[in-house]
């Protein structure tokens, strides 16, 4: 079964039309469901992906289409914040660790250029002995992402790219995975330092959308230029704010500067958004 996976993914899939197969997932996804239906149809779902569906804000007869219940939100109070310093996502830490070089790991064996990442060569400067961490999200997380550490966002910058998967196999067979697909990377500054938070997209996850700028466009069906926004005056954001959803499941990377405390645990291990990082 390996074998055929590695063969399948190694020969077939990347000749598949990727864009073209997210973009009808989301057309899909996003078809309406009238409310008797979504009541029988959401909780099936559900278990099938096994979602917590008792931790959603919302009744399942209440959602229109699957896309709106995988961007659905959390019951009020259900994750408090732990601290100034948390975890932005449900999902699990696949890679931490110190920025040396320009580089992060993608897996054991593997890394990338910081700068090619986020699009900013000068900011990765600033980066150089900050750390990262790289987060996970299946299908079976919540999918809303949140703001790790309270601060303010000077810009924002949509990068297009591919849309491979961001699966294990794809972390460890393809070179540079991170820097080909698409991703929006958000730019912020803090008392305690400068820290950027990354959206990747991924096969089926073509659409994200950003909740603080609703002009961030991510559902395209060409590969356009990078548009980069600045905020003039900057946006500003406290730690557990909601930044933006994944409409399906994929992969956020945050980056520090030097300034934040190093307190590296075992990965991969799973998290929750508004557990302590730190």
């Amino acid at each position: 079964m390996k074998a055929l996976k590695t063969a399948f993914f190694s020969y077939l899939f990347p000749w598949f039309p990727k864009r073209v197969l997210s973009r009808l997932t989301g057309v899909f996804m996003r078809l309406p469901l009238p409310g008797p239906l979504a009541g029988w149809l959401i909780p099936k779902f559900a278990r099938f992906f096994n979602i917590v569906i008792e931790e959603a804000e919302r009744a399942p007869h209440t959602y229109c289409s699957f896309d709106d219940f995988f961007t659905r939100k959390l019951k009020a109070g259900i994750r408090p914040l732990a601290g100034d310093r948390v975890h932005p996502v449900d999902g699990v830490l696949t890679e931490q660790g110190e920025i040396i070089n320009g580089k992060l790991i993608q897996a054991k064996g593997w890394d990338y250029e910081l700068s090619e990442f986020i699009g900013d060569a000068e900011l990765a400067k600033a980066y150089e002995h900050g750390y990262f961490c790289t987060y996970y999200l299946c299908p079976a997380d919540y999918h809303r992402v949140h703001a790790p550490e309270s601060g303010q966002m000077v810009s924002a910058q949509h990068i297009p790219g591919m849309l491979w998967p961001v699966n294990e196999w794809s972390v460890t067979n393809i070179e540079r995975l991170f820097n080909l697909n698409e991703r929006v990377v958000m730019n912020f500054t803090s008392p305690a330092g400068r820290w950027t938070l990354v959206m990747v997209g991924a096969t089926n996850v073509g659409h994200m959308t950003m909740t603080f700028d609703e002009s961030i466009c991510t559902k395209q069906w060409r590969w356009n230029k990078p548009t980069l926004k600045t905020y003039q005056p900057p946006l500003n954001i406290k730690a557990g704010d909601d930044l933006g959803s994944f409409h399906l499941g994929s992969t956020v990377i945050c980056v520090f500067d030097r300034s934040f405390p190093k307190n590296f645990a075992s990965t991969p291990r799973a998290v929750k958004f508004g557990e302590t990082r730190a």
